[in-house]
């Protein structure tokens, strides 16, 4: 069964408090080995694109299917509460999921 990835770019954080205790909610699921974080940081150059990408991460789930649903997972849902109704008032980004 093939292992999924989440591939996140963030573009701009609007709302640093905000982002600051979604990521302390999302750093707990991964203590806790919801998932494994690949990689981290900020983005040394954006390749392709017209939007300069600020950070990235890599995200490995044990199953694609997992990558695929985890978004509604209770724990991920209550770490996205904390970006508000809107959370692109708080973090302009994107998320996409690939199956490996």
């Amino acid at each position: 069964m093939p292992k999924g990835y989440w591939v996140n770019h963030v573009e701009e954080i609007i709302d640093q408090g905000a982002f600051d205790r979604y990521v302390a909610k999302w750093n707990a699921l991964i203590e806790r080995g919801e998932a494994k974080m690949i990689a981290i940081g900020r983005v040394a150059k954006t390749q392709i694109g017209e939007k300069d990408m600020k950070f990235a991460a890599v995200v490995e789930f044990e199953t694609f299917e997992k990558a695929m649903s985890f978004k509604n997972h209770p724990d991920y849902v209550d770490a996205l509460n904390e970006l508000g109704d809107d959370e692109t008032m708080s973090v302009k980004r994107t998320s996409c999921v690939v199956s490996g």
